[in-house]
């Protein structure tokens, strides 16, 4: 019997110093990972799981090689179904099957758990799109324009600002925040330059609806009114005091307004639900792949082509419920 924290200590080391693996999860990523399976884990157990920040070996203080029965894996990823997208998920099973192969491999395991069948996942599974509906987002929207009396952070007329420009644009959480004012080109048809905390690091350029336009405009004369500060250098989202938004705020921002209009959406995919909402009615409406891609701003088409495959399965589903393939 071998404590778990010890061990994922030395696998994580082990895999810090060789190459990278074959799914490309960072150090960061593994430590995560395992922390969360930690915290799972011990609710398994009945016992109480840390809270607060998550550490990888005050997760898996408490644990030993002796808990990683199949059948505490199959109930602790059940759990972890309810709080993370299929892609979270994917790789946190990806971090702990490899974290046990080592371990039955250095013969701290007896048996390697993921060698049950009920723990084994096709690699060619697909990723699914986790996007808010067009009646979420339109519940968001309302939803920012009524907020709560104990939303002391709440800006209506920004929070609708923000929603409609996020699932309108396809702006990243890290790309939204680091928007200026003089970001949005103000011709005969608008455009949002996006050209910082991109993750391909390429800048792009994406038409702005007329909705979004006259929101974002709503919202700047409110704040002008209010005597902040925004001049074309300014961000173009702030808080209530002034200063830049922050992706946490941002993250709590969405999901507050998620929560106060019913929409659901894992916990990790909160502001990336209204990208996917984005690609995923560009898709469904016909804009060619490259367009998508584009506007996206994805380096590898094969990103793209998870919209394109979801769109499809979508509009067969609306044949199906219409009862022209009966």
């Amino acid at each position: 019997m071998v404590a778990l924290a010890d061990a994922a200590l030395d696998w994580c080391h082990a895999k810090s110093i060789t190459a990278a693996s074959s799914s490309g999860n960072s150090d960061k990523a593994r430590r995560t990972d395992l922390a969360r399976w930690g915290r799972a884990v011990h609710e398994v157990r009945g016992a109480t799981a840390p809270d607060g920040l998550l550490d990888l070996e005050a997760d898996l203080d408490g644990l030993s090689t002796i808990d990683l029965s199949s059948d505490t894996l199959l109930r602790a990823l059940e759990l972890l179904k309810r709080e993370y997208s299929p892609a979270t998920l994917q790789r946190q099973l990806s971090s702990m099957r490899g974290f046990c192969r080592w371990m039955a491999t250095k013969g701290l395991l007896d048996a390697n758990p993921f060698d049950d069948e009920m723990l084994q996942v096709r690699g060619g599974t697909e990723q699914a799109v986790r996007a808010f509906t067009p009646d979420d987002v339109a519940a968001m929207i309302a939803a920012a324009g009524d907020p709560s009396p104990n939303a002391r952070s709440a800006w209506p007329t920004r929070d609708a600002a923000m929603i409609d420009l996020l699932s309108a644009t396809g702006t990243r959480n890290g790309e939204c925040v680091a928007l200026r004012i003089g970001d949005i080109s103000r011709t005969e048809r608008p455009v949002l330059h996006i050209q910082r905390g991109t993750k391909s690091g390429r800048a792009r350029e994406v038409p702005m609806a007329l909705h979004t336009l006259e929101r974002v405009n709503a919202w700047l004369a409110e704040r002008r009114q209010r005597g902040l500060d925004a001049g074309q250098r300014d961000s173009l989202f702030v808080r209530n005091n002034g200063e830049p938004f922050s992706t946490d705020a941002l993250y709590h921002l969405v999901k507050r307004l998620a929560q106060a209009a019913a929409a659901h959406m894992p916990d990790d995919a909160l502001v990336h639900g209204l990208r996917h909402h984005f690609g995923l009615q560009l898709a469904m409406r016909g804009v060619p792949p490259a367009t998508l891609q584009q506007l996206m701003g994805h380096r590898d088409p094969r990103t793209t082509s998870i919209y394109t495959r979801h769109a499809s399965f979508d509009l067969i589903n609306a044949l199906d419920d219409a009862g022209w393939l009966s």
